[in-house]
């Protein structure tokens, strides 16, 4: 990491135009800013998430749609989000003179040279799933910071202290994989069940020039359109990374380099506190190109590599750094057995009512083989077909999503933990790893604008491994600790399949702040025995400055 501090570092020196932070991914605004980009000829690049707070302000300006109650609603909701961004600031009446003087912030301070905003964290929730005999609870509370300096430089942090104790099908991936999905280190609570942990987010944002930024933090990612992501999804842990963004005429490029942790140590109590994780390292590029009006394609590599012995070469790799490089070329140059995966996106917008998108993920590919029926097990592909339908039926604020995703055994595996596609024993990419076939379907309605009605099915089918075998689901898992080479299928191993349904009610009481109450059924069945494991869980929560969570898995 040490090499990336120097460039960040000099990069800053030469830095002259401000940027922004970044509106927090999964707050009640995201499902909007889709629905905008479908209905508007001004498209934006909104394949890579977060989103800028300036860049949207900008976008939003330009805005040509017919615009419904809740969409009035929601636009109220961006420029109360980025006020600072705004031609006028607005003031509010304050409470105690120094409290919400500018809406939404609790605390603010602006001048012509620096800005500065301070928010509470606040997440509660209580639940009860049929499984358990205990309740299901979230307890989360911390604070927000972020501003800008010079309108050169800007920053943002959040820190939260968090208590949980998770439904039993979030409990038993935690028991196997010794880790929280979404977060990372933790510990035990004294009833042996919940669980205690703090989550740390922050980075610094700058321009290079007028068209190329960076930002440098600690923090996660999101490419796609869909509600599930091949390519990076933010499902792992938090991570430190450098994002490098290009965007000039109808093209953006991205480069996301980050240090990742390999493998961890712990047990029922927790993780251990001592010592240091090994790391492991990341490179990301995409190049996004709008071909015509409605439609963007995106190519993308990345490469993921490591080594669990630290006498060996297991530092960063200054050959990954180079943001226009050909990564699986260099990986050969080295004589090196990275992880690269290549692939491309798309996304298409028609008839202002309707989008389709998708993706392509090749881990491997031989072309002799992938069109025999050898059932080779080199042939590592995943892809994603979707279609958003936006104002359906002629109902303003239903929104329809239909979304395929199917992925072959063994993609994101490889020879060890410290090359697999992994971040602190999590997926990067899907939560059901891979060796699956997916389908989901959504509907959200705004019945009023400060009501969101929402419904997401899941169905899916795939393979658990045997004994100490490895049908590539678990990218976690050696793909050498496969059955052979020849005869590898879709769906082998122990076939499970899985239907879930998360129907939810939402009111967005003040600015980002929210009551929600959720009902989640899981069924999950063993096609070999024929067992069936059934929850029905229902959760009331609030939550404030503070993302919602799926944990569709």
């Amino acid at each position: 990491m040490r090499h990336l501090l120097v460039l960040v570092f000099s990069v800053t020196i030469f830095s002259v135009i401000g940027q922004s932070t970044d509106i927090p991914l999964n707050t009640w605004l995201y499902p909007s800013l889709s629905s905008w980009e479908i209905r508007s000829k001004e498209a934006f690049f909104s394949t890579i998430k977060p989103y800028s707070r300036a860049k949207l302000r900008q976008w939003e300006d330009s805005l040509n749609i017919n615009k419904s109650k809740a969409d009035h609603f929601d636009i109220q909701f961006l420029k109360k989000e980025s006020w600072e961004y705004n031609d006028s600031i607005p003031e509010s009446k304050p409470i105690l003179k120094y409290f919400f003087t500018h809406q939404p912030d609790f605390v603010s301070f602006h001048q012509e040279d620096f800005d500065l905003h301070f928010n509470p964290v606040i997440y509660f929730g209580l639940g009860k799933d049929s499984q358990a005999k205990d309740f299901t609870y979230v307890n989360t509370r911390g604070v927000e910071l972020h501003g800008t300096i010079d309108d050169k430089v800007s920053f943002y942090s959040l820190l939260t202290e968090n208590q949980a104790r998770y439904p039993t099908y979030v409990n038993e991936v935690i028991d196997s994989v010794g880790v929280i999905p979404y977060e990372g280190f933790w510990k035990r609570l004294g009833d042996g069940v919940g669980t205690d942990y703090l989550r740390a987010r922050g980075y610094i944002d700058f321009a290079i020039s007028k068209h190329i930024g960076a930002q440098f933090g600690y923090g996660k990612h999101f490419v796609g359109e869909g509600q599930r992501s091949l390519i990076l999804s933010d499902f792992a842990n938090n991570y430190p990374y450098l994002r490098l963004n290009t965007e000039i005429w109808k093209i953006q490029y991205t480069n996301i380099f980050a240090q990742f942790v390999g493998e961890v140590q712990g047990g029922d109590f927790g993780l251990l506190g001592i010592g240091s994780f090994t790391k492991k390292y990341f490179a990301f590029h995409r190049l996004g190109m709008k071909l015509f009006e409605g439609f963007e394609l995106g190519l993308f590599e990345s490469v993921v590599y490591g080594n669990a012995d630290t006498l060996q070469a297991n530092g960063l790799k200054l050959e990954y750094l180079n943001p226009i490089i050909f990564y699986r070329s260099i990986e050969q140059q080295d004589g090196s057995a990275d992880n690269v995966l290549i692939g491309m996106d798309f996304k298409y917008n028609f008839f202002r009512r309707f989008q389709l998108y998708g993706q392509l993920v090749i881990d491997e590919l031989v072309i002799k083989e992938a069109f025999s029926n050898s059932g080779w097990w080199g042939n590592k592909q995943g892809f994603q077909l979707g279609a958003k339908y936006v104002n359906a039926l002629g109902v303003k604020d239903l929104n329809f999503q239909i979304e395929y995703n199917r992925v072959r055994p063994y993609v994101y595996s490889h020879e060890s933990l410290f090359t697999s596609y992994t971040h602190y024993m999590q997926p990067l990419a899907h939560p059901l790893g891979a060796n699956f076939k997916e389908l989901l379907l959504s509907v959200n309605y705004r019945p009023i604008p400060s009501i969101r009605l929402a419904s997401t099915l899941l169905t899916a089918s795939y393979g658990n491994d045997r004994s100490n075998l490895s049908y590539g689901r678990d990218p976690i898992k050696s793909y050498n600790l496969r059955p052979g080479d020849f005869e590898i299928l879709q769906g082998q191993g122990v076939p499970f399949q899985l239907l879930m349904n998360k129907a939810s009610v939402s009111y967005h009481w003040k600015h980002d702040a929210v009551f929600s109450l959720n009902h989640i059924y899981r069924k999950e069945t063993n096609e070999s025995n024929n067992e069936v494991d059934t929850s029905s869980i229902f959760v009331l929560s609030f939550r404030w400055n503070f993302p919602d969570r799926d944990y569709l898995f």
